[in-house]
């Protein structure tokens, strides 16, 4: 009797000391959130994640997947600095993919680490002198959250079913932005910087909503050309009308770069499977020219394009003038590890004549990467994505049209990643990065599959 007694007093002492805590949090919070009433409610949100994540914490991950593209605005409003709630997103799936790696069933670790492993040490190793610590550490975990999204898209991902029920779960999670984007071209959009709309939707910019779209576009295109019966077909027979839809809203967003990616996919596609794509992939941009908005975004480009006094430059030529500043202001002992971690932000008030005062971001990728962590983080980076194309080439016999998809997705990366900040687009990178992982995975197991039923045959 004692004994339990005993129990129930330690039990009762746990939980009066966790009330104690999280009373003492619960001040402390009130008190730094300041005049922020949306971080005060964000903490019931906070409790309520916290709880799934000891209950469930796969199906918080499919919550997460399934509304992650519509939080963006919501976890602004919570920012204290640099950081937001969503840093507790970032860490849970951080988390959650940790616990994965070290389960002993894992056939994929050393691939894992072979791949990724490189970038994200140099990164680390780049963090320590960085300029601004604080932005450099939130950039290494955006970062590692990504390595997070391959590893759980490899982990969940072993069999057709498993891949049939996460992508669904992605092409749910479209449903409210692309919904919502026209709602948003109907009351003006966003105002860009040449005073023109953009449509955002539930993303914090255009350019972010674009390749999401491509994502998901893809991953459409794929249900409808290929054989699968984990999608309905009542529903597979919408599809076609639903890519329509997200071309339009593509348009909308009145982002170059992706325009190209989508151009450059359906024509490759074109060329290798169906020439009748053909037909659309020439019809449709000469149809698009008539449209104003979209003739205008592209003749834009045929102006403004040198550096003269009182003189307004095009986006391009505004972007080759910081990538020129900024490699040129470079000094040569940097060019093996570069500045650190988001330097090329911080350093940009100096090297930039059209600065004003605001830190601007490179809005290229390689550049970015050059300057922040020098050739070896750059040929780390590069490395990270031929090894994917590669292990993922080696199982085009197994799913050619899978296959064929997963690497036009990393070409598309490869392509807009010369006009963007790619690396700080969280939501995109996340979906990008599983949808990678998941691919690979199911390939991989499929491939084994096939194996074993021919050894068992023979």
């Amino acid at each position: 009797m004692k004994k339990k007694l005993g129990s129930f007093s330690i039990l009762d002492f746990v939980v009066i000391l966790a009330a104690v805590l999280c009373g003492l949090f619960s001040v402390g919070f009130v008190g730094v959130s300041g005049e922020k009433p949306s971080l005060l409610m964000a903490l019931p949100a906070v409790m309520i994640i916290g709880l799934l994540f000891v209950l469930d914490r796969y199906l918080l991950f499919m919550l997460i997947l399934m509304f992650r593209p519509v939080l963006d605005p919501v976890l602004d409003k919570t920012k204290m600095g640099s950081f937001s709630v969503g840093a507790i997103l970032n860490a849970l799936v951080i988390i959650i993919a940790a616990i994965a790696i070290f389960q002993k069933d894992f056939e994929l670790r050393s691939f894992l680490i072979k791949i990724w492993a490189p970038f994200l040490v140099v990164l680390l190793v780049t963090v320590g002198f960085a300029p601004e610590f604080m932005s450099a550490i939130k950039m290494y975990l955006q970062q590692l959250s990504n390595t997070a999204m391959f590893t759980l898209g490899i982990f969940l991902v072993k069999t057709q079913a498993d891949y049939g029920r996460w992508m669904r779960v992605l092409l749910i999670s479209s449903l409210i932005p692309v919904f919502y984007g026209f709602f948003d071209y109907a009351t003006g959009g966003v105002v860009s910087a040449d005073g023109g709309m953009r449509v955002a939707s539930t993303f914090t910019h255009p350019n972010i909503l674009a390749f999401y779209l491509l994502l998901i576009m893809t991953l459409s295109f794929y249900f409808i050309k290929s054989r699968v019966v984990y999608i309905p077909s009542a529903f597979k027979r919408m599809l076609p009308l639903y890519i329509i839809m997200m071309i339009v809203l593509l348009l909308f967003t009145k982002t170059r770069s992706a325009w190209a990616a989508c151009f450059a996919f359906f024509a490759l596609y074109g060329l290798l499977y169906e020439r009748r794509y053909l037909v659309l992939v020439i019809v449709s941009p000469i149809a698009a020219f008539f449209i104003p908005e979209v003739r205008d975004r592209i003749v834009d480009l045929t102006q403004g394009n040198e550096v003269v006094t009182y003189g307004t430059l095009n986006s391009y030529a505004w972007r080759k003038y910081i990538w020129e500043s900024g490699l040129n202001w470079m000094k040569p002992s940097h060019y093996f590890l570069g500045y650190g971690v988001e330097a090329f932000m911080h350093y940009s008030l100096v090297f930039f004549p059209l600065a004003g005062g605001i830190q601007r971001g490179a809005h290229n990728v390689y550049v970015q990467l050059f300057f922040d962590t020098g050739a070896i983080g750059l040929l780390s980076f590069i490395w990270l994505f031929g090894s994917v194309a590669y292990y993922l080439a080696k199982f085009y016999k197994t799913n050619k049209l899978m296959i064929f998809l997963a690497i036009m997705l990393l070409c598309q990366y490869a392509l807009i990643a010369y006009s963007d900040n790619l690396l700080s687009y969280l939501a995109f990178n996340w979906y990008f990065w599983f949808i990678i992982g998941a691919t690979y995975s199911i390939a991989y197991y499929d491939k084994k599959r096939i194996e074993n039923e021919i050894v068992n045959n023979t």
